[in-house]
């Protein structure tokens, strides 16, 4: 019986399998557990005859490719549950149905302008984006026979507006929190406290399990974070104290992206507070230690960036909130 074989290349992992009967096939992956796992499974499935060959691209749908790129590749992204969510949205369009071969052009621009009627531009460009690379993936990496051209390379992508990061005033944020106490989900006003303090992304917050928490020394340890890299990041009293009352739990907050966004997205609304995101609470936690006085060596220890240019973006001083200290001088 043939077995897989599993080689390192460039800092990379590629499982090959040779079976009789079949077509040889390989897969790269970042960690050698992934590539022995994905060939151990897709050997199973050759022995069980439940192995279906994607070369032949005439009996496939798009759906087809958005289901076998969620299983097999976004699974290793670090933003796993956010692109499963989309991916999972992008099923449930009647583009999905599809057969590849009679995909064109048109069908995705009628795609676009669809979902133009609901979504922000950014949204809309992630979704092209998301066709265009699985076509891509489907045809260079799992070897299916497609058309030359990639129907969306000629469907022009919205232009998109920079957004600047809104912060919250010390009332709006109070408010967003005692609302945020009368929500169903019973951690939110905490979770959100939490970030207001350490600037902490979603992530990297429903991340932390409670090994990760110094308490004698108030220091949390985020790992694998956006940049690759862990971070050591200090906590004061008030954050402390909010692990201290989840110190029995293995993951402080073990909640997914789209149901805590219902509840927090809920109590904005209910707060009042208009045009804010989970994310704005990582440029308020930045501004605040800057107007604190901390400098930018400081604040990046935090934060975790690697520039002043990275970090700058997230810094919202006005000229008003200086006037005081420009008097203290």
């Amino acid at each position: 019986m043939e077995m897989a074989h599993i080689r390192k290349r460039n800092g990379k992992w590629i499982a090959e399998i040779r079976k009789k009967d079949f077509k040889k096939i390989q897969k790269t992956f970042l960690q050698k557990s992934n590539a022995t796992n994905w060939a151990k499974e897709i050997e199973y499935q050759m022995d069980k005859n439940q192995y279906e060959d994607f070369s032949d691209s005439s009996k496939f749908t798009l759906g087809d490719l958005i289901k076998k790129y969620r299983d097999e590749i976004t699974i290793n992204k670090k933003g796993v549950q956010e692109e499963k969510y989309k991916l999972n949205l992008l099923l449930r369009n009647k583009i999905s149905k599809c057969r590849l071969l009679e995909i064109k052009t048109n069908h995705i621009y009628d795609f676009k302008k669809e979902i133009m009627q609901n979504r922000k531009a950014s949204t809309v460009n992630k979704y092209l984006h998301y066709i265009y690379t699985i076509w891509e993936t489907a045809k260079y990496e799992w070897g299916m026979t497609l058309p030359a051209r990639n129907p969306v390379s000629l469907v022009k992508r919205e232009k998109v507006k920079t957004r600047i990061d809104r912060i919250l005033t010390p009332q709006e944020y109070q408010s967003l929190i005692n609302t945020s106490k009368k929500s169903n989900l019973p951690y939110l006003a905490d979770i959100i406290e939490f970030a207001y303090i350490t600037a902490m992304r979603f992530g990297e917050i429903t991340k932390l399990e409670v090994r990760d928490i110094d308490f004698q020394n108030k220091l949390a340890k985020l790992r694998d974070t956006k940049n690759g890299e862990d971070r050591i990041v200090p906590l004061n009293d008030r954050a402390i104290e909010i692990c201290l009352r989840y110190r029995f739990r293995n993951k402080l907050f073990d909640i997914k992206r789209d149901r805590f966004r219902h509840y927090f997205e809920q109590a904005c609304r209910k707060a009042e507070v208009k045009g804010f995101r989970f994310h704005d609470l990582r440029a308020c936690a930045i501004t605040n230690l800057f107007l604190r006085g901390w400098s930018i060596a400081e604040v990046s220890v935090v934060s975790g960036h690697k520039s002043w240019s990275e970090l700058k973006r997230y810094t919202r001083i006005k000229p008003l909130q200086l006037v005081k200290k420009l008097n203290k001088a």
